[in-house]
Formats: structure tokens, sequence, C-alpha cells
């Protein structure tokens, strides 16, 4: 490196190789931390029951397991000892490679009886039968904390009764019990109740066990929603459940590990259901870990537990479970559509990067080409050269690849480790891009200076004949792969395809060697027709694009390249937000939604709250509805939305992905009696069917009314979820009461782009407090702002961002390796008398030839890419519904990339006119 343009080179590719190695390894660093906060978040949002390994037996299972390994001796009997040891042994077993558990602490493990029904009435039940499963589980004390009376003990044994046997009655079966503070409140019961239930035959006498409940104490948790709690439905609070004709009231008594005897000798012929419940630690999984621990989970959940000694046998009895594997596997096929769109754009932006690296690489070997000449003529070998030019190279491009690498660590801190080819990226595109960088210069050196061979006359093959069958091979192996994407797509979680990750690349191949097959051809044409022209400038400059420097197959296929993958990364965002948008007007209806809460079945919005809410600053249009289920003469369940049809046709109108209302087929019938016209969905027609039919609600005092459908709607805002629904006019509903009653609405629907989400709460708040409102921006952003869909959009945003780069500097690149020969150029152009407008003229016709025709290529491509890849990414998943979301090409994701160029060869070439004005002569002199 002996002058400064050598040294500006390798700066040159130095700066590249920095910019390659930090977009590549960030890259992945960001893809593995959005995917552990997400997987993190994910899992945060469940139940802490959900994050449990489940293990599920019963009592004479494992009773009889135990006892089939006795020969001589007593039959052993399950202790609470041999259920903690069975516990043990399950946590060594599981608790191995990537399945954490928690402390040993948060362990559960119970003895559960079924449901058996209560003796007479209990006072806070109103005469409803109640039923009770007694349950004991440890630990115990520590998950409860006690409000009145005392813990249960151990019941003491009962006296026999006096006399020679033939009068002895049998001892009462006593159970001290708990119960939490909401199951006392919903019984009646109080420290000191007793109540008795009827339990299965005991062994000993062949008669039911008639056992006598006494409350010791009441509890209230310290942790509701642990698994201790959850785990066995009604524990916490008594349930109502059997059919409306029959109900009856399920809870639970909790008792001492001091009464597990009791509770044995008691219910154990009604097969007690044993319980192992062991709370994951799942905090620190990372993104990586996802596949590796629902395999884990999957594997532990069909294979046999594996315990030792004379627990051998129970392993058999026991069923392992897992609720988080739903959650895993909604996760990883969340995963898998976006890895196809990362690995599509990853994979693209490489080879792009690569591409761009050996034009730089060229860079410097043109640059040198003059110095090596010499060293050459000197008898340098091929490969001193070589290793002369990649280690001046590997000095630049190394330390800038390091510092790359510890400045994207530092950047995006708490990604982990990086590890192989399935994980985000691994470490091999930014070695491939040191690769390149080093040796890239050395093999281009190497080549451009070896001795030329010699062939016998003849033998000379056909550059053009090669060139073809080049052609023809990438052509057919960019056919091969896409056809290979389309069939098997891109298997995230199962290693990474490179060939089919390059689907961009691939459509990009055959349009490139299209274009290059005609731009000669074009610019022949061109030449032609000026060369009839008086004007030199247009000659010239075409003259010299037919045979610039910008015309080779690399330089066109890097531009071309980055061009597509910054367009096709900003198609995916486009098609992505407009997608999450379209899903949220799908699942509010309206920007604002006014509906009962649960605990309000009975809501009606009156008139002066509805004013209130249309006052509401923001509001721009509403309305109101009244939503109720119907039935039909053949009881199928309708929704009847009655609203008034000039306000709601309005406020529809301000809807996006709804059809519009026609408000004059709602009209009221011109004579009474007359069927009354409504808009129905499709599944609701079908229930009607063509002609008149009568539908009426026992929900509400209004007479039955008769319909006819006068059109069909696909969907409607106020009932975004669809189903079978019918619209009518609320002045249609006619009131059963005497004097009839207006119909009050218990529905409204709000528009408005910037609604005062504050005042809205407070009028809800004073005039309406059993109503609840939800916004659709809310939904809107819990779509946008999933830490999956958010790392994705950030990653979009990159690959645009790395995109432009790198077209960027292919074109500086190419304007620099023509640069000296465009001086020389432009001074001959000014000693022959041309003026600056006219060798500007003939400068830009020079360069913008290959620009356009970058820009017709990376156009096709934009148009093709979308049909190649959509069969196989889904879209959807961004926006959590089963609505396809189209992708295509669009005007911006082209255009602005291809403006953005044209601008910066306008302002170097600018640039490059001036700055020669003044070494025109001098270069004249120097380079003839």
């Amino acid at each position: 490196m002996r002058n400064l343009a050598v040294r500006a080179v390798y700066i040159w590719l130095a700066l590249l190789t920095f910019f390659a190695v930090f977009a590549a390894t960030a890259g992945a660093r960001e893809a593995l931390a959005s995917r552990t906060q997400a997987v993190r978040q994910t899992l945060a949002a469940t139940t802490p029951l959900t994050r449990t390994i489940t293990v599920a037996s019963t009592w004479n299972d494992v009773q009889g397991a135990l006892s089939s390994v006795v020969i001589n001796g007593p039959t052993p009997t399950v202790t609470p000892a041999t259920i903690s040891a069975i516990g043990g042994q399950l946590r060594t077993d599981f608790n191995q490679g990537v399945v954490s558990l928690a402390p040993a602490g948060t362990d559960l493990a119970s003895m559960t009886s079924g449901l058996y029904p209560v003796q007479g009435d209990l006072p806070g039940t109103g005469g409803t039968p109640v039923k009770i499963y007694v349950t004991e589980r440890q630990p115990f004390g520590q998950q409860m904390r006690l409000v009145a009376g005392r813990f249960p003990v151990a019941t003491p044994a009962a006296s026999p009764a006096p006399g020679d046997g033939s009068d002895r009655h049998p001892a009462p079966l006593i159970l001290q019990a708990l119960l939490t503070r909401q199951t006392a409140a919903r019984l009646g019961l109080h420290t000191g109740s007793k109540f008795m239930f009827t339990g299965p035959e005991l062994p000993s006498t062949g008669q039911p066990a008639e056992i006598t409940v006494v409350i010791t104490g009441i509890v209230t948790p310290i942790e509701p929603t642990s698994a201790f709690w959850t785990v066995d439905a009604g524990i916490l609070d008594a349930d109502l459940q059997g059919p409306a004709t029959n109900p009856y009231w399920a809870g639970a008594v909790l008792v001492g590990p001091g009464e597990a005897a009791e509770l044995r000798s008691y219910l154990s012929s009604g097969n007690l259901q044993l319980g192992w419940v062991f709370p994951l630690s799942v905090s620190s999984l990372n993104g990586q870990q996802v596949q590796p621990l629902d395999d884990a989970l999957n594997t532990l959940s069909t294979q046999v537990p594996k315990l030792s000694g004379n627990l051998s046998l129970v392993g058999p009895t026991l069923s392992v479970s897992s609720g988080l594997q739903y959650s895993l596997n909604a996760f990883i096929a969340t995963e898998q559509s976006v890895d196809t769109l990362l690995w599509l754009l990853y994979v693209s932006l490489t080879i792009t990067g690569l591409a761009v690296l050996l034009l730089a690489a060229r860079m410097v070997a043109m640059r040198r080409s003059a110095e090596i000449a010499v060293i050459r003529a000197r008898g340098a070998s091929l490969w001193q050269i070589a290793i002369g030019t990649g280690r001046d190279a590997a000095f630049a491009c190394v330390p800038a690849a390091v510092i790359a690498v510890v400045l994207a660590i530092v950047a995006i801190p708490g990604a982990g480790s990086v590890q192989g080819a399935g994980s985000a990226g691994g470490w091999w595109p930014p070695i491939a891009v040191l690769l390149v960088a080093v040796g890239g210069p050395a093999l281009i050196a190497a080549w451009q200076h070896r001795l030329p061979r010699r062939r016998p006359l003849g033998r000379r093959r056909s550059r053009a004949g090669t060139r073809l069958v080049i052609e023809a091979t990438l052509v057919a192996a960019s056919a091969a792969g896409i056809v290979a994407f389309r069939d098997q797509g891109v298997q995230a979680g199962a290693g990474v395809n490179l060939y089919t990750s390059a689907a961009p690349v691939l459509v990009a191949i055959p349009v490139v060697i299209v274009v290059l097959r005609l731009y000669p051809v074009v610019l022949r044409g061109l030449l032609l027709s000026s060369a009839r022209t008086s004007g030199a400038p247009t000659f010239l400059g075409l003259a010299r694009a037919s045979r610039t420097a910008l015309t080779p197959a690399l330089p066109a296929f890097a531009l071309v390249l980055a061009l597509t993958v910054a367009a096709f990364a900003g198609m995916v965002r486009d098609a992505v937000t407009n997608g999450e948008v379209a899903a949220s007007w799908q699942t509010a209806g309206a920007d604002a939604t006014v509906t009962p809460s649960p605990a309000a079945p009975d809501f009606t919005i009156p008139p002066a709250a509805a004013r209130a809410i249309a006052a509401v600053p923001g509001v721009t249009a509403t309305a109101e509805v009244w939503n109720e289920n119907w039935l039909t003469l053949a009881n199928a369940q309708i929704t009847v939305l009655a609203v008034d049809p000039a306000s709601y046709a309005a406020l529809v109108a301000t809807t996006q992905g709804f059809p519009q209302l026609n408000a004059g087929l709602l009209a009221l019938p011109a004579k009474a009696g007359a069927p009354q016209p409504v808009l129905a969905s499709p599944q609701a027609a079908a229930d009607l069917g063509g002609g008149t039919i009568a539908i009426s609600t026992d929900q509400a005092a209004v007479k039955a009314v008769r319909v006819r459908v006068a059109g069909v709607l696909a969907g409607t805002p106020a009932l975004p979820g669809g189903g079978a629904f019918v619209i009518m006019p609320l002045a249609a509903i006619t009131s059963t009461a005497t004097p009839p009653q207006p119909t009050g609405v218990n529905q409204m629907l709000l528009a408005g782009a910037s609604i005062n989400q504050a005042r809205l709460a407070a009028v809800l708040r004073d005039m309406l407090p059993g109503g609840v409102v939800a916004f659709r921006s809310d939904v809107l952003s819990g779509l946008s702002g999933g830490p999956l869909q958010h790392g994705a959009f950030t990653l979009f945003s990159l690959a645009v961002g790395v995109a432009a780069v790198l077209g960027l500097a292919v074109m500086l690149l190419e304007l620099g390796l023509g640069a000296s020969e465009r001086e020389a150029t432009l001074a001959r152009l000014s000693v022959m008398g041309l003026g600056e407008g006219q060798r500007t003229r003939v400068v830009a016709l020079e360069v913008l030839p290959a620009v356009v025709a970058a820009a017709v290529a990376a156009w096709a491509c934009a148009l093709a890419l979308p049909r190649v890849v959509s069969p196989e990414i889904d879209l959807s998943v961004f926006t959590g519904s089963s609505t396809s979301v189209p992708l295509a090409a669009d005007v911006a994701s082209v255009a602005l990339p291809l403006v953005g160029l044209a601008v910066l060869a306008a302002v170097s070439l600018g640039i490059e006119i001036r700055s020669g004005r003044r070494r025109g002569a001098a270069s004249l002199r120097v380079g003839g």
C-alpha cells in the first residue's frame, strides 16, 4: 500500500467488512433476543398450573404395584411417606437437561377423594344439594393463612362400646377439616360447623362409611393462583354444577397430613386420586431452548418414569403431562412462520453483502494492478502475490470485523450464545464475510496476473458459448431451487436449507441474466438512433455506456439483489401493517365499542348516557344497537341486531373490512302484519330460508317478529366475530308491556380516530357503571406490540436499511472503478470545446442506463417474488387471526430505493465533474 488511492481502497474494504459483520452479528442477536423475550413474556402470561409437570395415579393402582413385589410379610400401605418418596424420585428423573424444576419446596403431592353428597341442607345454599370432596396435600401450612379457628389434627381413636359385643355400635368416623373463606361463605359454614356425607363401603364392615366433617378452621390462600389451589376445580370456592334442572354445589374440604391415615382408612375403597405437581422454572428460558424443552416434555409424557427400589413397579401406573406443551407448541408454530420470513431476508442479505465485498475486492485488485504487475515482472509467484494481497486485506479487515462483533454484542446484550445454523444465523455469516474480504482480493489479484495459457489453433473455446452454458445452468439451478422452496418451504427449528432460503436470490438470477442479455441490444439501438442526430453528448454518453464497467454480471446482480431485498422487506412490512389494521377492525368492529360487563346482564344505555358518550371529544359518529339472541321456529339461535338504519349505515361507512349497509332495505313494512325486511348473514339466511318466518326471544319482554331476508351481509361491526345474525330497525321491536315500553339499547358503537379515552371512561364510571369499553387502538397495539412480532419488525427495518446501504455501496464502488477513466474523458471533452452542461449529459448518459436497467430488473423481481414466496409464508401469524394477509408488490417499496440511488449517482457525478475541472489539464499531461 504505497499511495493514498490504495489506502483509500483498503479503508473502503474495511468499512464494508465492519458494516457487513456488524449487520450479520447484530441481526442474529436481535432475532435471538426478541425470541427469548417473546417466549418469556408468553410463558409469564400463563397460569402457574400451566407451568408445571403433573403426575396422576390412583391409590388402588399404586397399592397394587407395591403389593406385587411382596412375597412374604405384610402388604405395604400407601402412606404420606410413600407419596413423598415417589415425588422425590420423580423430581430426580424430571430435573435433567433443559427441563429445570423450581425448588423442591414448591412441589405438591395430593391425595383426593371423589365427590360425595352431603346429607341434608347446608345453611347458605337455599336448599340446593351439596357435594364435597376431601383432599390432603403437602406442603400444607405454608400455602394458607388461618383467619379463624385452628388447623386440624389427627382424630383420636374412639373407645369401644360397652357390652359383650352384640350391641356394639361402630366407632364414629370423624374428619377434622379446613374450608376456604369463599367456600365457607358460599355454604354458610363456620368454625365448629359439622355435616355428614356417605362415603364408599368400608372393607372392614362392608357398609357405607358415614363420615362426620368437623370444620376446625377457615383459611385464605397466600397465593391463590398457585398450583396448590388451582390443580383441582372447586378447592378455592364451591362451584355450581350439573344441569339447570338439577344443579348442585361442588366444593372441597382440606385435611392435614396428620389425617392422611383417616382419609386412607375411610375413603381408599373409593379409589383415591393421587397427584404430584412439579412447577417448572422457565424464567431464564431462551429462544433456542423452546424446541428442546417441548421435545423433553413430550418424552416425559410418553415414557414410563424411572423409579428405583420397591417403587420401580409404580412407574407404569403413573400418567405424566404438562400444560406448558400447548403454549410451547403455539409459540413454536408462530416462531416458524416468522423464521421463514427472517431466513429469506437473512440469507439474501448475506449473499448481497458477499457480492458487494467481491466488488470491493475487485477494486483493490484494480488499484494495485500496476504495483502487482511490477512485482510479478520481478519474478514473484502467484502464491506470493495472493499471500501479500491477502495479508494486507487481513490487516485492515480483521480488526474491523472484531470491532464489529464486539459492538454488536454490546449493542444487543442478553442474546446469549448464538450457535448453529438453526439459531438465528449462527456465526457462519460473519465468518463468510471475513473470508471473502480477506480472500477475495488475493484470488482476484492472482487471477488477473496469471500467465496466459496457449491453446492449439482451433481449440479455443467460444466465450459466448461458455457464457450461454453458465447462464443456462444458473437459470436451471434457480428454477429447481424455487420449485424446492415451494414444495418444502423453510423448516424453522430443523436446520436451515440455504439453497431454498435464498429464494429472493434465485428469483433475481434469471431476471439479471435476461436484463444483461437485453441491455447491450437496447443500448446499441439507442446508439444507432443517436448517431443520426446532431447532439454529440447523447452519442458520446451512450457510446461510453455500451462499454462501461457497469455492465458485468457481478455489479448488476449485486445492485438488483440489494434493491429486491429492500423491496421484499418493505412489502412484507407493509402487508403485515395492513393486515394488523384489518384484523383490528375485524376484532373490535369500531373505533370504540360500549358493551355490558359480565356482571351486568340486564344492562341498558339510557338516552342521557348515550348523548354524553356521543359528546366525548373525538367521537365523530355513533350507532346504538339492541343486541339479543332470538330463536326461529326450528330453535335455531340467531342474534338480532336492532339499530337505527341511518345512523348505523353512517357508522359502517367509517369502518374498514365490512360491507356497506343499504339502509333503504330496512324500511318498516307499509302494511300492519307484513313481514319485516332484514339483512342477514349467510348462516342466518340459511336458517331463515327464502320465505317469511317468525323469530322470538324469551330474554326480553318483546313481541315475536315475522321477518323476510332482504339482503345478505358477510359481516357487520356490531357483531365482528360473525355468526348467525340479522339486522332490523329498532322501531320493529315492540314491547309486550302495558303500556308498551321503549326498547333499550345495550351496545353502542363509536367512530373517531382520536377519541378521548379518559373522558369516555369517566362517562361510563359516572353514568354507566355496568358498561365496559373496548378500543380498536388497544387491539391494534396488542397485535403490533407482541415481542416476537416487534422483533421481526425491527429486523425488517434493519433489512431495509442494510439492503439500502449495500445498494449505495455498489453504486459508489462502480462509480469509483470508472472514476479515473471518466476524468480523462471529461478532460478530453473539455479540450474539444464541450461545455460543462454537455459534459454533464455525457457522464449522465454513461451511468444512468445501468441504473435504469437495474430498476427494471428490480421491479420485475418485486413483481415475481410475492408470487413465488406467498404459498410458503404465513403473514396471518402477525394478526392473530385465520384471515390470510396478502403479499403484493407496491410502488413505494421499489421506487424509494431507486430514487435514492439515482440521487446518489447524480450527486456523486456532479461532485466528480466539479472536482475534475482543475485536474483536467494535468490529467491529459500525465495520462495522455
